[in-house]
Parts: structure tokens; C-alpha cells; sequence
């Protein structure tokens, strides 16, 4: 009963990660060429659900009710209403298109992307990607339909970690086709003259949590909580007395501070769930607290 009751408690008390294809196109501009799948009757449904379970490495995906082209050059940016793309253990998110392996040639019929991601939809980080062997672009692995679309290991298509660009959370995936590009050099190794530009399947969220497991907490007017990685970031005009305590109310931290700015790594404290208690002189709010979860080498607060 005590593990029921306590497993219980977690799940009230803090959100945890969540894994989910997208539900939300913030802008689309399509590009030159093919609109397969773009007719009102099929977008954007057609992208917000699993990878179709038909494709695989020698079948390609070919239905409008599962994929749309975005045209050569085209642009399309997808995400999700309420939640964040976090950096989590792995692989963060999985972009699948249609390549597949051409029965002649024996290689991989590509029409690739550039991936870039952005927390506020202003300021975009590209992922590195090579022009001639197309690594680090998207569209570029066929998918395996019948798997979990959830597990990059089997899955297929092509899977990001937003560790390679140091960012801690996202909300905006920026799909940019690159095929009209390649058919301007046909000794490209990917140069076909039939391709006709990215084919969206689907995007998977391997690592999302709620927007609100990320809100800095201005719980007063007069300071502010934030968290980076395993280290919990306080800024307040007064001065204060921070004190942490685990899931079971032993006091594990206690200090006074003048300063502007505390900061304290988590890390070196055993456990997942903490407390947080804060208190001040000399103001009308005495005390205020705050939960903590460490998970995934990440601290989220509420």
C-alpha cells in the first residue's frame, strides 16, 4: 500500500516525460514542384499521425493520407501545443520521410532536409549536416513501419539530440528541403533527376514534458527560481535563507545569502525529488517553497 500511495504521489506531483507524434504546423511555405498530400483533405492530418506501418526500406510511403511534400526548397515548421522537446537520455525527437533502398543502384533514394530548432520560434539553431554525404539531414533513412516508432534503434528515420547543440528545450522544428539544390549538380553521390522534394511523414517526440514543467517560478515579485541541467539558479533583491530537504523531509541543504544570484548543483545530492524552502527578513512574504525533480540529469521545478 505504501508503494501504491507513493508512486501515486509522484505522478500528482510532477509531470513527467511524454512521448508523442506533433499536433501543430506554425507555418508552412511549399516549395516548387510536387504538393502531393497538400489538398485540405488530407494536411495537415496526414503529418500528425505514427509513421505509415506500410513503409519499410523497399517500400516507400505513397499515400496522401500519411505524407506531404513540401516541395522542392519548401519550408514547413511543426511542434507541439503543450508541451516542450527536452534533452532527455538519447535521441530527442525522429523525423521520418520515405526514402528507401533503390532495388537497381542499392542505395538509399534520398530527398534530404536541413533540421534547425528554436525554443521561441525567433531564433533557430541548425544541426550540423555535410552537403555531399548528407549526414545530419533528415530524409535520409528509410522507415521500418512496423516497429516502435518511439525506439530510434528500430525505427528508422532520422533521430536528433538536442545535446549536439547544447539546448535544453525546444518547441519549434524547422524542416527545410534541400533537394532542389542537389538537382542542380548531378555529380552530387544522391543526385537523381526523378527526386522531387521532402516527403513528411511523420515527426515523433521521444523526450516531451509539459510547458509548465520548465516555467521559472516568479513566485514572488521579488525573486526568481530557475534551473539549469542539475544546478538550481535563485536570483533575489533581499536577502534569504534557502534550505533543501528530500522526499522524506531530512534537511539536506541550509544557507543565508546576501547575494544577487545562488546557484547550487543538485547533482551531488542523493534522490530524485527535493524541497525547496525559502525565506526572507525584513518583507511582508515570509516563506515560499517550491518542489524539485531530478530526472535525466535535468532538474525540474514547480
Amino acid at each position: 500500500m505504501k508503494i501504491l500511495l507513493f508512486i501515486f504521489f509522484l505522478n500528482t506531483l510532477f509531470c513527467f516525460s511524454y512521448q508523442a507524434p506533433i499536433d501543430t504546423v506554425f507555418w508552412f511555405y511549399p516549395g516548387r514542384g510536387q504538393n502531393f498530400g497538400q489538398d485540405s483533405t488530407y494536411f495537415p492530418m496526414n503529418i500528425f499521425n505514427l509513421p505509415d506501418t506500410n513503409a519499410s526500406e523497399n517500400i516507400p510511403s505513397a499515400n496522401p493520407k500519411n505524407i506531404c511534400s513540401i516541395g522542392l526548397g519548401g519550408e514547413i515548421c511543426v511542434g507541439f501545443k503543450n508541451y516542450y522537446v527536452y534533452d532527455g537520455e538519447g535521441e530527442d525527437f525522429t523525423i521520418f520521410e520515405n526514402a528507401f533502398i533503390n532495388p537497381i543502384t542499392k542505395k538509399v533514394f534520398a530527398e534530404p532536409a536541413v533540421v534547425s530548432v528554436s525554443e521561441d520560434g525567433v531564433n533557430f539553431y541548425e544541426f550540423p549536416w555535410d552537403y555531399y554525404t548528407l549526414q545530419g539531414c533528415a530524409g535520409t533513412k528509410p522507415t521500418n513501419g512496423k516497429a516502435n516508432p518511439f525506439d530510434p534503434k528500430v525505427s528508422g528515420g532520422n533521430s536528433f539530440d538536442l545535446a549536439v547543440l547544447g539546448l535544453k528545450k525546444i518547441r519549434y522544428i524547422k524542416i527545410k528541403d534541400i533537394c532542389d539544390t542537389i538537382l542542380k549538380s548531378p555529380n552530387h553521390p544522391y543526385y537523381d533527376p526523378v527526386i522531387s522534394g521532402f516527403d513528411l511523414d511523420c515527426v515523433v517526440g521521444l523526450n516531451l514534458t509539459s510547458l509548465t514543467d520548465f516555467a521559472e517560478l516568479p513566485l514572488e515579485n521579488h525573486y526568481l527560481v530557475k534551473s539549469y541541467k542539475t544546478f538550481l539558479n535563485i536570483h533575489s533583491e533581499k536577502e534569504f535563507l534557502l534550505q533543501i530537504y528530500d522526499a522524506c523531509g531530512k534537511l539536506l541543504l541550509s544557507v543565508e545569502t546576501k547575494s544577487d544570484n545562488y546557484e547550487i548543483d543538485l547533482s551531488k545530492f542523493h534522490g530524485n525529488i527535493f524541497f525547496g524552502l525559502i525565506m526572507w527578513r525584513n518583507t511582508n512574504a515570509k516563506f515560499t517553497h517550491f518542489k524539485i525533480l531530478k530526472l535525466n540529469d535535468e532538474l525540474f521545478i514547480n
